[in-house]
């Protein structure tokens, strides 16, 4: 067969540990003919034949983002949509408020993402009459950047019926001051209750917010993702399930959705619907793949909702709780399994870890291998490292985190407890894959930069020196191995993706620097030049 297009003189780490290193390889429709040298590859082409000449560009395999939140991370692109809280101080968010309240009508929602009181000056959680000085005519409810603790006025309070008397839901909260009165900050399910109040979007709103996040990926080399949560959009609890999957067969049925799309669904009537025809797997040319559950066992650190079981090391007495019972999550895990889903859960906390460890094992006690992933397992104790030996857990990661949590990690579980905090060394060590993700838009998308992280451990302003907890960096290899092959492994598609090989896709990246021998702090800098889904070339900078 002769190839359709041949790009030559690369330098292309093919993530093939039998042919690891090529200078060229060849494609056909979607797929990868050949990888070897360019005469090898040169040998394919024909009259027709497309060349492309990388000119010693390197060439990495197609990123894989294991954890995404499509609808709510569309948001972020858009002024009018969302107020960005990100990196702001209180006083500008206040203000960025004040000006989409002039914008909208009186009773017309807004929302925003990324505040973060850590950084502020005054440290206190916010109120809800700060939020009320500026929008007294219009509900708000800002999301914190961890994306489990809420900031709401009063009258978002009062549409959600929140007042007084109102007590939270488990593993949640709801802050009140000393009359007893709400103030405004609420984490998990009491904030989604809020949540739940604002306006669905139409299918027409779905789409556009997915081919958003498709140009930010392409424009980064994501060539397939996981969307954590199917369908949630902005920060609402009742998530428009039937709508976003039309809404993707549509696009994907016009050919205007090109990344690979592998969706989770959370426990709910449609999914009960789904359990009845099982998973859709490779529709439209293997770009979209109807398998996953995903559930939550606790929350986030930053919230202070993730799941302890001793207190937390900055507020006494309060070790927050599970967010849902050990047997719903294993009649849930159960039913999944029987019905040919995989499972995802959420756990951040070490009682999580273990909660949703247990569940695992009661659930399948054979260890059948259905890929489990555990979402974030940020904080473990010594004992579930040593279970995840043979357990066939993955646990889907994001370095990213690190960053944002290594000046917060030990005056909230203190230094002992700290060593069991994004172990990733400590992870491998135990036989099992990493799954590489970002969590957008918690947490950036940029995959170089989180490969940055992994190997680095430092911030983005390369502190500390050396990395924290050092003893647990990765390996570039190891880093972008987690991101393309062993997250083609976590959604059962490493026969296809995740490495450069003849009989896989042709999906690539072409980047403007050489990932394997650039300096570490260059690594963050990595820009992609040519992104590649099937062969076809859907992005050039």
């Amino acid at each position: 067969m002769l190839a359709e297009k041949i790009f030559i003189n690369g330098n292309i780490y093919t993530m093939d540990d039998d042919q690891f290193h090529a200078e060229a390889l060849a494609t056909a429709g979607q797929m990868i003919l050949t990888v070897g040298s360019n005469a090898e590859v040169q040998a394919l082409a024909g009259p027709d034949t497309e060349v492309i000449n990388l000119e010693g560009k390197t060439v990495i395999p197609g990123i894989i983002d294991s954890h995404i939140h499509t609808l709510i991370a569309a948001d972020m692109f858009d002024k009018d949509e969302m107020v960005n809280c990100f990196d702001k101080s209180k006083e500008e968010i206040l203000e960025a408020v004040a000006e989409i309240v002039k914008k909208r009508e009186p009773g017309e929602w807004i929302q925003g993402l990324g505040w973060n009181q850590s950084g502020w000056v005054d440290t206190t959680m916010p109120t809800r009459q700060e939020l009320d000085t500026v929008s007294p005519d219009n509900p708000v409810l800002l999301l914190r950047v961890c994306g489990h603790a809420y900031w709401a006025n009063s009258m978002a309070l009062e549409i959600a019926g929140i007042t007084r008397d109102s007590v939270a839901p488990a593993g949640s909260e709801i802050l009140k001051d000393g009359a007893g009165e709400p103030t405004g900050y609420l984490t998990e399910l009491a904030g989604t209750a809020v949540g739940a109040c604002v306006p669905k979007l139409d299918k027409r709103a779905i789409a556009r917010k997915f081919l958003i996040i498709q140009d930010y990926m392409l424009e980064n080399g994501v060539t397939a993702y996981s969307d954590k949560a199917l369908g949630v959009m902005s920060i609402a609890d009742e998530a428009p399930v039937r709508e976003t999957m039309e809404s993707l067969d549509e696009l994907y049925g016009e050919g205007k959705m090109k990344v690979r799309l592998y969706t989770f669904t959370q426990p709910g009537p449609v999914l009960e619907e789904m359990y009845k025809t099982g998973p859709k797997i490779g529709l439209y040319d293997g770009r979209l793949t109807h398998r996953g559950v995903k559930m939550f066992s606790d929350g986030a650190l930053g919230a202070r909702s993730a799941w302890l079981p001793e207190e937390y090391s900055d507020r006494p007495g309060h070790t927050s709780g599970p967010r849902t019972s050990s047997e719903f999550m294993i009649n849930e895990i159960k039913k999944a399994h029987d019905a040919g889903f995989q499972v995802s859960i959420h756990a951040i906390g070490d009682a999580a870890v273990k909660q949703v460890m247990d569940a695992h094992e009661a659930a399948n006690p054979e260890n059948k291998n259905y890929r489990f992933l555990i979402e974030h397992f940020m904080v473990a104790r010594e004992e579930e490292f040593e279970r995840l030996k043979g357990s066939g857990i993955i646990p889907s990661m994001q370095y990213v985190e690190l960053s944002s949590d290594m000046n917060m990690i030990e005056k909230r579980v203190g230094k002992e407890r700290s060593m069991g905090a994004y172990a990733w060394r400590k992870i491998l060590n135990t036989g099992v894959k990493i799954a590489a993700g970002t969590d957008l838009p918690m947490d950036v998308l940029n995959p170089y930069e989180n490969m940055y992280y992994g190997v680095s451990r430092c911030t983005i302003n390369e502190e500390p020196q050396g990395g924290w907890h050092p003893w647990e960096a990765l390996t570039r290899y190891e880093v972008l191995k987690s991101y393309t092959l062993d997250s083609a492994y976590a959604r059962f598609e490493e026969d296809k993706l995740g490495s450069l090989e003849a009989g896989k896709y042709a999906d690539f990246v072409v980047i403007d620097r050489d990932y394997m021998n650039c300096a570490v702090k260059e690594i963050k800098n990595i820009k992609a030049l040519m992104t590649v889904i099937g062969g076809e070339i859907v992005y050039k900078r």
